[in-house]
């Protein structure tokens, strides 16, 4: 079965159009293992593309090299190709590749690689476990799964890499549906294409989907690229998320996220929050409730980063800005807890109508505690709605600033407005549906989240409905007027400075200079003096610079010698004279006969 495939393109990574380049192989390669969720050291086996050139094996085993060293994968590794068994089949090739990996996987076998003697110079295996199979053998680790991996490779930089395993049978079915609320992601990239989806999605459910909430969940989230308009929902049931998809609020554009962080809130985290979330037990055992608020807090907003979430601002009032601060990288950890806890004791004194003076004991700590520790630069802004100021990322924060904090503690101004938009940190730890909520808004706001940590079990992937691409017209509609225009142009004939004659001594000198090899005759074999066809890209690409012909790559290759492409040239040329004179003659005398 297919566990990961991917495709990509080197663009502008690669030296011209035909070279291939290693950046380009590499990547494709790791994210075909990233679909699949596995590493290199799972693959037993690599069908290679393996055209068997100078240029392209070096580079291609280059790549699989780095692909394993990024993984840290260094057990043994067979390549093969099928190419040398039979042959190059052109644009069937990779599926000849594809086939053979299967029975290897189905078999248990890993074959020979035919008429494999030695590897060119220039590639380099040492220390990557990587090695070319040249005998029948079993497939090694009976007892293990097996997993291969087939590379195609194109001329023009496309490169596809794909991840194949054996099939084991389940034993149990994937998701249960036990109730447990989901995350169910839907993003487009218009929002006519989102609505589209959203009402394929709400149909399917309304005709009865029967697959378990959790692999529905699952499909949505690593079954579709996310794109740029998004929304998602959380439920526990495929009804509950019929009723919500049917909700026609256009999706949340991506953008710079804010968290509301105020730890003075009272909290205490859903005890399945907590067993999910280590942390937050942790946090529970500081003696002080602003302690454990702020520990909490600090633990949320680390738990959301290994999840992927990059908060752009912290918005915080009252301690939560020595919290704020702390996640920032603005104040050591333990100085910001000092801070916290000295905070809202001051207020309790304040507001209990206590002793001033044990709040001045307090703010001397604070002051005493802050200069003996000056901030540093935050990564990333810190917004002070105590202050109504706000401290860009990377801009040290003044000793000044979190004591003017600290004082407002003994003049509270009530309850701080946070922004609309800003994610409620400490609201999120009340319940596990609840911190799906916050990871739904996250997502909505562009964040690439890790799902694995927000699933429980192994659901699996199911069918729904695939992406409605919108039907879009590309074409000159309003092109100038067919009886009025201008006749083609006719094809750009043999330059006028190249005789009937020179042809063959034009394409010989071409051959020496991509071939590097000198005094070819008329009659040589391109094969024979080590062509191939990037080569013969190379040397049509030289034939319409330096005579003006275009000639395809594949006529190009059947020629085989320089005097056989010299007869290409000039019955291209014939055609090209023929359809030139056709074309210019506004009114042509039908009698007139031409010379083929």
């Amino acid at each position: 079965m297919l566990h990961g495939t991917a495709v990509n393109n080197d663009g502008s990574g690669r030296q011209s159009f035909a070279a291939p380049s290693v950046v380009g192989q590499r990547d494709v390669i790791l994210a075909a293992l990233a679909d699949a969720r596995l590493d290199s050291r799972s693959i037993g086996y690599v069908e290679a593309h393996g055209t068997g050139t100078a240029l392209g094996d070096p580079i291609e085993l280059a790549a699989l090299r780095e692909a394993r060293e990024q993984t840290g994968a260094d057990n043994p590794c067979a390549i093969g190709a099928v190419k040398s068994s039979i042959g190059h089949l052109d644009t069937a090739a990779g599926m000849a590749g594809l086939v053979k990996a299967v029975l290897c996987v189905r078999e248990g076998v890993l074959p020979a690689t035919v008429n494999h003697r030695e590897l060119l110079p220039s590639a380099d295996l040492g220390g990557s476990g990587l090695y070319v199979n040249t005998r029948s053998r079993p497939w090694p680790d009976p007892g293990q799964q097996r997993y291969a991996a087939v590379s195609a490779l194109g001329v023009g930089g496309t490169n596809a890499h794909v991840v194949i395993g054996r099939h084991v049978a389940a034993s149990e079915p994937g998701g249960a549906d036990d109730g447990a609320p989901q995350v169910l992601p839907l993003s487009a990239r218009s929002t006519e294409s989102f609505h589209r989806l959203r009402e394929r999605l709400a149909d399917a459910l309304t005709w009865g989907l029967d697959q378990p909430c959790a692999d529905v969940a699952r499909t949505l989230q690593d079954g579709r690229m996310p794109r740029e308009l998004r929304r998602a929902w959380v439920a526990s049931t495929l009804s509950e998320l019929s009723t919500r998809v049917k909700d026609e609020t256009d999706p949340v554009a991506a953008g710079p996220l804010e968290v509301a962080v105020d730890p003075g809130a009272s909290v205490s985290p859903d005890p399945s929050l907590a067993d999910r979330i280590p942390a937050l037990r942790t946090a529970l055992e500081h003696p002080e409730r602003a302690g454990r608020a702020f520990l909490l807090g600090h633990a949320a907003l680390e738990e959301l980063n290994a999840l992927g979430v990059r908060f752009a601002t912290l918005v915080a009032h009252g301690a939560g800005e020595y919290l704020a601060a702390a996640f920032a990288g603005a104040l050591d950890h333990d100085v910001a807890l000092r801070c916290a806890v000295r905070y809202e004791a001051i207020r309790t004194v304040v507001q209990e109508g206590g002793d001033l003076s044990v709040a001045e004991e307090y703010l001397t700590a604070v002051t005493d505690d802050l200069r003996a520790h000056p901030p540093t630069g935050p990564d990333r802004a810190l917004r002070s709605l105590s202050l109504g100021e706000t401290v860009p990322a990377g801009r040290v924060p003044s000793v000044d600033h979190f004591l003017d904090v600290a004082q407002t503690a003994v003049m509270p101004d009530g309850p701080a407005t946070f922004p609309s938009d800003a994610v409620d940190l400490m609201g999120a730890l009340s319940s596990w549906e609840s911190w799906l909520e916050l990871a739904a808004r996250c997502w909505e706001r562009g964040a690439d989240l890790d799902w694995i940590r927000l699933r429980d079990g192994s659901p699996r992937t199911v069918d729904l409905p695939l992406y409605p691409f919108e039907a879009r017209r590309h074409w000159a509609i309003d092109g100038p007027d067919r009886t009025a225009a201008a006749p083609p142009a006719p094809l750009a004939p043999m330059n006028a400075d190249v005789t009937e004659q020179d042809v063959t001594a034009v394409v010989v000198a071409i051959w020496e200079s991509v071939l590097g090899v000198p005094d070819i005759e008329p009659d040589a074999d391109f094969f024979a003096l080590g062509g191939h066809s990037l080569v013969a890209a190379q040397i049509a690409a030289r034939l319409r610079e330096r005579l003006g012909v275009g000639v395809p790559l594949g006529d190009l290759l059947d020629a085989g010698t320089p005097e056989g492409m010299a007869e290409l040239v000039r019955e291209l040329k014939a055609s090209a004279e023929l359809y030139g004179r056709l074309t210019t003659s506004h009114r042509a005398d039908l009698t007139e006969s031409f010379e083929l």
